[in-house]
């Protein structure tokens, strides 16, 4: 597997430039539509800067990594498929289920892997909750309980020309993506409310989402941006399962340690591999290999559908069916 990266804007880059090194993957190169913001990421990795991405395109590389602002996913993804390129795609896959659907569409006809990047399912205690909802351990799915909760980034995230929206559609993606993961469930309805409690910022900070499925399990889910600047970037991805034998509440970071200190009041140590690192190293499995894609362009489209519809609730403040996003 030979990589390029395209965009750097997604803070993400950062850490899948050192994951992919690790993994022993050759990087290319990177291009971005910001000429300085590539060649500060391109300096600061060592990689060579593409300023033209047909060139890149066009390099010996056989598979992309897309970390663009939201906007622009789409046709990189399209122009990537067309040049024959297996694609890695950031979340949220697309900011439209037609775009969700031309993404799939142009990679199924070239016969490249797409995976959009969900990597919380890779984590090991999602992997384990898998196992035993696969093994019909948990018994019958009543009712859904989730969380994702981070800080609010900042800069291009809160432009909705880049990003799409705010805290929903940055957040509501991850536990979507388990809940499809473990269950493959059709969405009937949803039911949203949000909030911008940050003074000027154009996009919500807060986000409630009320979600029935079409065989009667329903879910809350809580995306909102409300961790203090104190508070670690990273650490909650919560999932919990009402069901006819219990509980089951996992936690997507798995085991962690509470740390304070006066540089910062707040720490997590993590004991678990990086998610990261297990969602790219089952994708160079799968190209090396010649396997299916390990998240799907479906996976993405599920996730895009219910922000969409999220959205849709928020504007004409009513419940939305799935027949109304099309």
């Amino acid at each position: 597997m030979k990589i390029g990266i395209i965009g750097t804007a997604h803070m993400h880059a950062e850490s899948y430039v050192k994951h992919l090194r690790t993994l022993d993957v050759e990087i290319v190169g990177a291009f971005d539509r910001n000429n300085s913001r590539l060649a500060e990421f391109c300096k600061r990795h060592k990689l060579p800067a593409f300023k033209e991405l047909n060139r890149l395109l066009k390099s010996d590389i056989d598979t992309v990594l897309i970390c663009s602002e939201n906007a622009f996913h789409a046709d990189y993804a399209v122009a990537s498929a067309m040049y024959g390129k297996h694609v890695i795609v950031e979340k949220p896959m697309a900011l439209s289920v037609s775009e969700a659907d031309k993404m799939i569409l142009a990679c199924e006809s070239s016969k490249v892997k797409l995976m959009v990047a969900h990597p919380v399912r890779f984590s090991k205690v999602m992997q384990e909750l898998k196992a035993n909802v696969d093994a019909g351990n948990i018994g019958r799915v009543l009712a859904i309980d989730a969380t994702n909760h981070g800080k609010n980034p900042g800069g291009w995230f809160t432009e909705p020309e880049l990003s799409g929206g705010g805290a929903i559609i940055d957040h509501t993606i991850h536990m979507a993506d388990m809940v499809y993961a473990l269950f493959q469930p059709k969405i009937e309805s949803v039911f949203a409310t949000s909030e911008n409690w940050t003074e000027g910022a154009a996009v919500e900070d807060t986000g409630l989402l009320h979600i029935r499925f079409q065989d009667g399990v329903f879910m809350s889910l809580d995306t909102s941006w409300n961790r203090p600047e104190a508070y670690p970037v990273w650490g909650d991805a919560s999932l919990a399962l009402v069901t006819e034998n219990g509980y089951v509440h996992v936690d997507g970071f798995g085991r962690k340690g509470l740390r304070y200190t006066e540089e910062k009041p707040i720490h997590f140590d993590y004991y678990e591999t990086d998610m990261d690192f297990l969602m790219l190293e089952a994708f160079k499995k799968a190209v090396d290999e010649g396997l299916p894609s390990p998240v799907p362009g479906a996976a993405g489209r599920f996730t895009v559908l219910l922000t969409k519809m999220a959205y849709a609730s928020i504007e004409q403040e009513k419940l939305i069916y799935w027949e109304d996003i099309r």
